[in-house]
Parts: C-alpha cells; structure tokens; sequence
C-alpha cells in the first residue's frame, strides 16, 4: 500500500555545500574591514576604499579564525582609483620611501590599514591624481592589468544568440527560476559605452537604441543576485587564475558571503573580459568616499570634448560635483512587425529593457524575458 502523502520538512537557509564561511569570533563590521588610504594626506582624510574580509584562515598553532582580503583584488582597485597605475603597490607605511608588502596576488591582507603607493614619474608634484567617479573613467583599451589577461581567464566565444539560449541558467546558481538578465556596463551608462568605443568589444557592432544591450555585456542572475550585483555587493574577479565571486561588504556569517564569496560561477561563455573589467571599476568607483570628504583633492576629469587632464578641486567643489548621485533617464523604444529571424530573437531579448536602470534599484524589476515587471511591495 502507498504511503500517504504529506506535507514535507521546511527548507533549511541557503548554506553552500561545505557549510560556508567559518563563523567569526567577533560580529563587529570593524573587524571585517581593510581601509584602503592614499598616503599623501592625513590619515583622518586619506580613505580611499573601504572592503570587507571575508576570506578565513586558521592560525597553525591555534584555533583562531583571522580574516583577510584578497591582495590582488584590493590592490587592482586601488589602481582603478588611481587612474589604471598597474604599477601601483600596497604597503603598512604611508612613507614615500615606503615599500611593497611581500605577499604574492592571491596572498591575504590581514591588516586594517593599507596605503596605495604610486611610484613618480617624470613631472609629477604633489599627490597622485585620482578619479572622482565612473563618468570620469577612462577605459584602458589594450592595458588591462596582468592579471587580468591569463590564459586560463579567457570566455569561450558564442555564436550570436538569445542569452537565455546560451546561458539557460543562473550563472551562480545554476537555478532556472526567476532569473533576469543582467549587464556587466549598466544601461544608464550607455554614455560612458560610446564615449569610451566598448562597442570594440560587442557582438553587435551596429547600433541598437541602448548601446549596452549587447549579449556580450549581460548574462543571467537569479532576481535576488541580480539586485545584489546591481548595489555594488559583489563582482568576478579573477583569483587563484580562475573566475570567482567576490563580496564586497558584509559578515561572514551573512548569506551572500557564507554562501558565494570566492565561489566560481557556473561556466561563464560570450561575455567580453573587458565588460567584467569595466563592471569592477564601475563598483569600485561607485563605491569611493574620496570625494565626499569636503578636503580638496587633485583629481582626473574628462572635459566636455572628451579630454582627460588634471586638476585640483576644493572641498566645496568636490562635494558639490560628486556627492549627489543623478539618475540616468530612460528611454523607450517601439519595434515594428516583420518575419522573425535570428537577429531578432536576440533584439527581443532586449526589448523594453532600455526602461530599466542597472545599479538603481528603485526602478523596475525584469523578467526572464526582458519585460518590465514592477516590484511587489
């Protein structure tokens, strides 16, 4: 005879399969911190990033969990800050006879302050400039930093396809439910996609109405992921010569970095190493409180014409320009009925996402399909 049905057993918290990050001994957010600074101002002033540590080790001869950032990681957004200095290096001192830690990229920082040195060059006086925010960001076509050009870090291409076709799931998750598509450069940067020639990198070279909207700049994330990639808590980074997650703020014993800080994403193919490139300045930059200091600091700004140059802006400027943060407006976009081909399965794809606003999440929701879907409150 059958057994009878009923209900079954509720559903655990999500835990990753080996339990998760070890649970620290402290609960303080200061304890989990690393203060990047610049060294050439008082250190009361000199923050340029704040990121959480999140990755345990156990001391040899104790049970004691420390944990630390990734060396790489923090180094190479540093010099995102520091206008795209590669040759930038971290160290305890902010003396200018200062030298680099002796910890290899994928060694941790266990400290809680680290200065970003930039050696001179021919003319330099004064502090080393920094870049204020993503809109002043200049893209390093042909210059990405080593580490991000290993062999073993390079996308299988795709051919031209839907997203949902090439992707069919989750990139973290591997779940196909609720999933949306998410772009690496947001859709309310398309000024800074074309200012910048990223089109270099798209399969679709010929121009849709968001420029952003290029399958080699979106991939899927499950909603929840997805709005968490959207606030800057998170990006791909590359670390121990393979892809991986990394958070960016929180505990360890909270779910996104229990469960997918340093974990891989699921075989990632079609996206363009430098739209991930582009996604991590765009979260470091969002990210920085350099400028929101009310000190003057001499800062890298692009003119109207596009032109980059070097200049030094007071407290009250620098608050004034960079402190509030606008909204991109949207735009929408009508298509006309015609027989349907491939080309248009992948404009499809798109359709009606130039309504949304990537990193703002007051805006709308999407569906699986692109539509907009408003939030349930």
């Amino acid at each position: 005879m059958a057994a009878p049905c009923r209900l079954r057993e509720r559903l655990p918290p999500p835990r990753h399969p080996d339990d998760g990050l070890p649970k620290s001994e402290t609960t303080s957010p200061s304890d989990h911190r690393v203060c990047l600074r610049h060294p050439d101002y008082p250190k009361n002033v000199s923050t340029l990033l704040i990121l959480a540590a999140l990755d345990p080790h156990k001391n040899e001869n104790s049970s004691q969990i420390r944990y630390g950032l990734h060396h790489e990681t923090a180094r190479i957004a540093c010099a995102i800050v520091a206008n795209c200095r590669w040759d930038g290096f971290l160290s305890e001192s902010s003396r200018p006879d200062a030298t680099p830690l002796a910890l290899d990229p994928d060694d941790p920082l266990f400290g809680r302050d680290y200065y970003f040195h930039v050696p001179a060059r021919d003319g330099d006086a004064g502090p080393y400039p920094t870049v204020p925010s993503f809109k002043h960001f200049t893209f390093p076509h042909n210059n990405l930093p080593p580490t991000w050009k290993a062999p073993e870090l390079t996308l299988p291409s795709c051919p031209r396809d839907t997203i949902h076709a090439r992707d069919e799931s989750c990139r973290i998750t591997a779940s196909v439910l609720g999933n949306e598509i998410a772009h690496l450069v947001p859709q309310k940067e398309d000024a800074w996609f074309d200012a910048n020639q990223m089109a270099l990198y798209a399969v679709r070279a010929e121009a849709l109405t968001n420029a952003t909207n290029d399958t080699n700049n979106a991939l899927l994330l499950r909603s929840d992921l997805h709005q968490a990639f959207d606030n800057r808590q998170f990006v791909f980074v590359p670390k121990w010569r393979a892809w991986a997650i990394h958070v960016l703020s929180g505990l360890p014993g909270e779910e996104l970095a229990a469960v997918y800080h340093n974990v891989p994403p699921q075989a990632l193919s079609g996206l363009a190493v430098e739209y991930l490139f582009a996604r991590f300045a765009w979260t470091v930059l969002g990210q920085m409180m350099f400028v929101r200091t009310g000190v003057a600091r001499r800062l890298v700004l692009l003119d109207e014409d596009g032109r980059s140059h070097t200049s030094d802006v007071s407290g009250k400027d620098c608050r004034e320009d960079f402190l509030a943060r606008g909204k991109s407006r949207s735009q929408s976009r009508s298509h006309s009925p015609k027989k349907r081909t491939l080309d248009d399965l992948v404009e499809d794809e798109w359709r009606d996402l130039s309504d949304s606003s990537d990193g703002n999440m007051d805006d709308s929701d999407w569906d699986t399909r692109g539509r907009p879907r408003k939030r349930m409150l």
